[in-house]
């Protein structure tokens, strides 16, 4: 082997060290999230799992570490389950409460499918995306995304790891 391709396979060994724990971390959480399967909720921690009636018809709200509330709209069957890219939540600081728009653009869809090896993804795990996409947002900065619109444009080392893991349809 030349010495140029041995420096290139030690570049590439060094790089897949540093992305195995955190790799390893994630794993364990979807894991846990998977064992969930619907209608049970994990902890903060993600070490219990805790199981919960889904006997109600109001939709489940997603809460952030900073307050902020995020809920599905469609979950109550006030609107029709949205497809295409273009998802709307419910989102509340407490005080204020609006309707964001989430959009995912195409070109996520396209980097994930390349990482995915062209991987064919269900729309919860595109909602499910664009969720945490917003959560993160809210989070990070403590308000609403400007003109209540968000657009995720390139994918996260979450977004790819989720979707490798993610069942491929809706059941």
């Amino acid at each position: 082997m030349r010495p140029h391709n041995q420096e290139i396979i030690g570049d590439i060994e060094e790089c897949l060290d540093e992305l195995s724990a955190p790799v390893v971390d994630l794993t364990r959480r979807v894991e846990l999230s998977e064992g969930a399967c619907g209608n049970l909720v994990c902890d903060h921690e993600g070490a219990t799992v805790v199981g919960e009636a889904d006997n109600s018809s109001d939709p489940i709200e997603f809460i952030t570490e900073n307050g902020f509330s995020i809920v599905r709209p469609w979950e109550s069957g006030n609107s029709p389950r949205p497809t295409g890219g273009t998802y709307r939540f419910g989102v509340s600081d407490g005080f204020i409460e609006r309707e964001v728009t989430v959009e995912i653009s195409r070109r996520v869809g396209q980097e994930i499918s390349l990482r995915t090896r062209g991987r064919q993804l269900s729309e919860s795990f595109w909602i499910c995306c664009a969720e945490r996409h917003l959560a993160n947002y809210v989070s990070e900065y403590g308000d609403f995304p400007d003109d209540d619109q968000l657009i995720v444009e390139k994918p996260d080392r979450e977004d790819v790891l989720l979707a490798i893991r993610w069942k491929r349809s809706d059941e």
